[in-house]
């Protein structure tokens, strides 16, 4: 009787890791619709952390291209998503490295957009928003109406103006990018 409950625990506990497991391994598309645009799959890579993966990204173009620079400056429909793969990542977490990647990017001129980094953190301090594996968060540049930062789907805000997105983008596409080797892979070098 005590093997049948012992049994049972660990399946419940190995079924509940195999989903968790197939949530964040779960591939991003190779094409999305922004804005009736269909962008496609430019490159996907691993975000690592301390021996650790965080997320999974994708970089989405209008059409392929492994010009960083360009991909940055351009004033056309482009996307990025990220996967959460990591139970590590909490909603500090992860403003902090927002914070931190555009601080890079935006090296002096970091001041302008300290304050999208204040409102983000507050707003999902309000909406008490915990981020779990599999979420997926995108950051969807239209032009005209600027970058749209979306949760599972949900606009939670949208930022005007070019600038923003090419800090944004920059990220991960920058000169001094966050991680190398994720660049290479959004840019289908990997």
């Amino acid at each position: 009787m005590i093997l049948r409950k012992i049994a049972g625990v660990v399946s419940v506990i190995m079924l509940s890791g195999l989903a968790l497991f197939a949530m964040a391994s779960e591939k991003l598309p190779a094409e999305l619709e922004v804005e009736g645009t269909t962008l496609v799959m430019n490159g996907e890579g691993v975000r690592n952390r301390f021996f650790m993966d965080i997320y999974t990204a994708g970089l989405y173009l209008n059409e392929k291209s492994d010009n960083a620079e360009d991909i940055i400056q351009e004033d056309e429909v482009q996307a990025v998503r990220l996967r959460i793969t990591s139970s590590r990542v909490t909603r500090a977490r992860f403003i902090d490295s927002i914070e931190e990647g555009l601080r890079k990017s935006a090296g002096d001129d970091f001041h302008r957009y300290e304050p999208f980094i204040d409102e983000l953190r507050e707003e999902m301090d309000a909406q008490d928003i915990q981020i779990n594996v599999g979420d997926l968060f995108g950051f969807d540049y239209v032009p005209g109406e600027g970058t749209r930062i979306l949760r599972n789907d949900e606009v939670m805000r949208v930022i005007e103006g070019l600038d923003f997105k090419q800090v944004l983008f920059g990220i991960y596409l920058g000169r001094d990018p966050i991680q190398d080797s994720l660049k290479r892979d959004m840019l289908g070098n990997g």
